[in-house]
């Protein structure tokens, strides 16, 4: 039996308790090798007293020495020893499993410690380089060195310097060169020059000299403005196509050709009414003598009176060679202008002179817009001159003033039959009212035809004489000259031939009431009557053949069949939204540009006066519209997003088509949309649509009922729909 250990043996065994270490590589392979039990280790884990796992001062050797009891067994401190042991090979293998599975990024790291100080060392190597290059770069970098770029830098800023001072010497010298060129009347190379100058002074307005110069040159400015003015106004008497070249130029160089128009159409008034003025004024003094009335200042209608009849027809003469003289000048200058305005278009389509360009549009828009001069023919002009004797006629015969008067009424009643008969008859607007804006006027034309046209042509010798009596005061029915083409689509259907006749009717009918007051003073009481009459029913009727007249164009301008049938090709029972609008939208807006050119074609040959324009745009865009009506009318399928299609096409087509007029807002807008926006009623709401929307044809609301309500209501509620379509009368529109 072995005895009992001394405490200093039982000391050196407890000793490799303390020396716990952790495991070698090859060890924790060993150890994880071993079989075990992972629960039996984590038992022996939870076993060991927290103690262990306090902060590492903790002495374990003096913890268990303390622990041991007063009298020792051997037994008992084998048996603690061994469990010591477990317990101590149950955490080297927990660590080592630990480590182990921490390995990779244990190695992972260690190589980015390792690259990192790699880096380190490579960028201690460069920092010693950078600092070995710039001490050489100290020690070689000289005074002398710097010296010479101080020198170079000063060098650079002395010749800025000199350039800028010469230009200044060019631009004080400016003046002189100025004067010059205003003095040979070179005006585009002054402002030229002077806009140049100007531009160059503001890039150097940072010295004194420049600042006062600059506005200096303004005042120059002003100054050739004045001269351009002026010599603006010798052309009215005397022409020059260099100097007025010239001229335009110069005012075109300052962007003021609106300002130069303006002022030559002042200058022309003010030539007409100094010319006449100092010929009469010459005349009335030659004739007064030496009587001290001061004529001067007199108005030019005062003045008129004092001429004597003697010296009537001499003044009357100068004065019209004095205004030949004028009009000769005003001649030229629209030659001019229509000269220059064909050249800057020619040269505007090769794409070389976009400013030109928009100078010459508004050029044309202003001889075009501004100058509302009337559009007259020959015709007019003889019924005016015709209508001047007859007035005279009835001053001195006033017995006969009535029958001058009625002969005037049927003249003029003539007219307007014959235009409405050459440019404004047209069977299928007749038979549904379309085009003409009120009874009225087809009251008149059907009593001019009944009362003043001879429709038969007899040659029987036996007719009787009453019939002969009746027919006597009545004149055949006018004809067109075969010269006059309405059927070609490259002139829009004959519609400067249009203007011109409709035009001059209604300039006519201007005159007409003008000279009513004094038509009435001559008129006897009893026949008053009559002549307002005339007034009501015939001479404010004239303005109403505009519509008439311009809808048989509007309804030619455009190709609305083609519409249909493109209409007739799309898909309108899609099931998705769409995005796109359908083509025929693009062709029905290109048909428009097409119509807008043609247009402007025309243009070039008559004045289209503003009035007659809208007239035009409001009937094509009426007929569009209804075309459009008319397409959806016939669509035999139609799903909700087929409707929402339809109105993405409408908006499409609106949002361009306003680019293209200026008519606001656009006709027949709501006649569309309350065609679209009817798809989505219901059944009772659709009956009182159907009585209160008039304006649709009974097709376009059969459609409705049919495409629209058909698919969700029973064939009882259709069928009374559809009869109360057919009760309803509806007037043709």
């Amino acid at each position: 039996m072995t005895g009992l250990k001394s405490p200093q043996e039982s000391l050196s065994d407890l000793g490799a308790i303390e020396s716990l270490r952790v495991p070698g590589k090859e060890e924790f392979r060993e150890l994880r090798e071993q079989p075990s039990d992972p629960q039996a280790e984590q038992e022996l884990i939870n076993s060991i007293e927290q103690v262990y796992f306090s902060a590492d001062s903790f002495d374990v050797v003096k913890y268990e020495l303390e622990k041991l009891p007063p009298v020792l067994n051997l037994q008992e401190l084998e048996a603690y020893r061994d469990k010591l042991k477990q317990q101590q090979a149950a955490v080297s293998k927990k660590v080592a499993d630990l480590i182990l599975e921490k390995q990779p990024a244990y190695v992972k790291e260690l190589e980015r410690v390792t690259s990192l100080q790699t880096g380190l060392q490579l960028a201690a190597v460069i920092c010693t380089n950078g600092r070995r290059h710039l001490n050489i770069a100290k020690e070689g970098f000289t005074q002398a060195s710097l010296g010479l770029l101080a020198n170079q830098r000063k060098r650079q800023l002395l010749i800025g310097l000199l350039k800028s001072l010469r230009t200044i010497k060019t631009l004080q010298r400016t003046d002189v060169r100025l004067s010059e060129m205003l003095e040979e009347e070179d005006y585009p190379g002054a402002i030229q020059l002077c806009l140049e100058c100007q531009k160059a002074a503001s890039t150097f307005k940072h010295y004194s000299c420049i600042s006062e110069l600059n506005s200096k040159l303004q005042d120059t400015l002003e100054q050739i403005e004045e001269q351009l003015d002026v010599a603006l106004s010798k052309i009215c008497k005397n022409f020059d196509i260099n100097h007025y070249t010239k001229v335009q130029q110069a005012y075109r160089l300052l962007g003021k050709t609106q300002t130069a128009m303006d002022q030559l159409h002042m200058h022309f008034t003010q030539a007409i009414h100094n010319t006449v003025f100092q010929v009469v004024l010459g005349y009335v003094e030659l004739c007064a003598g030496n009587t001290d009335t001061k004529f001067q200042k007199l108005q030019y209608k005062d003045l008129c009176t004092h001429v004597t009849p003697d010296s009537y027809i001499p003044c009357l003469a100068d004065l019209c060679k004095a205004l030949w003289e004028v009009m000769l000048s005003y001649y030229r200058t629209m030659e001019w202008h229509e000269k220059h305005d064909n050249e800057d278009t020619a040269s505007a389509s090769e794409g070389s002179n976009m400013i030109g360009t928009e100078e010459t549009n508004f050029d044309r828009d202003y001889s075009l817009n501004k100058v509302n001069a009337p559009i007259l023919t020959n015709t007019t002009l003889n019924v005016i001159r015709l209508v001047g004797k007859y007035m005279q006629m009835m001053n001195i015969l006033k017995p006969i003033a009535f029958d001058v008067i009625h002969f005037m009424s049927q003249l003029f009643d003539y007219y307007l039959y014959a235009i409405y008969t050459f440019f404004g008859r047209n069977d299928s607007l007749e038979s549904t009212g379309l085009g003409l804006s009120s009874s009225r006027l087809r009251t008149t034309l059907n009593r001019i035809q009944e009362s003043l046209i001879d429709l038969e042509v007899s040659a029987d010798p036996t007719a009787t004489l009453t019939a002969a009596e009746e027919r006597k005061e009545k004149v055949p029915s006018p004809h067109l000259s075969h010269l006059v083409v309405l059927t070609s689509g490259d002139t829009l259907y004959g519609l400067a031939e249009r203007v011109v006749a409709t035009e001059s009717l209604v300039f006519l009918a201007e005159q007409f009431e003008f000279l009513q007051p004094h038509l009435d003073a001559v008129m006897p009481a009893v026949k008053k009557p009559f002549l307002q009459q005339f007034y009501s029913q015939t001479v404010s009727t004239a303005s109403e053949l505009r519509k008439p007249i311009y809808w048989i164009v509007a309804g030619k301008a455009l190709d609305y069949e083609q519409m249909l049938l493109l209409m007739a090709n799309v898909k309108w029972d899609v099931k998705e939204i769409m995005s796109q609008h359908n083509i025929y939208v693009d062709a029905l807006l290109k048909e428009f540009e097409q119509f807008n050119r043609r247009l402007n074609e025309v243009s070039k040959r008559v004045r289209i006066p503003l009035p007659v324009s809208n007239i035009l745009w409001e009937h094509c865009i009426r007929l569009a519209n209804r075309t459009i009506v008319e397409g959806y009318a016939n669509v035999k399928k139609c799903s909700n997003e087929g409707r929402a299609l339809m109105q993405l096409d409408f908006q499409q087509f609106l949002m361009k088509l306003e680019k293209l007029t200026d008519i606001r807002p656009i006709p027949d807008k709501e006649f569309v949309e309350t065609y679209i926006k009817a798809y989505y009623l219901t059944e009772n709401d659709m009956e009182r649509w159907i009585k209160e929307h008039r304006e649709y044809s009974t097709k376009q609301l059969t459609n409705l009922v049919n495409v629209c309500l058909g698919s969700h209501i029973n064939k009882k509620a259709r069928q009374k729909l559809l009869a109360a379509i057919d009760d309803i009368d509806r007037p043709k529109r």
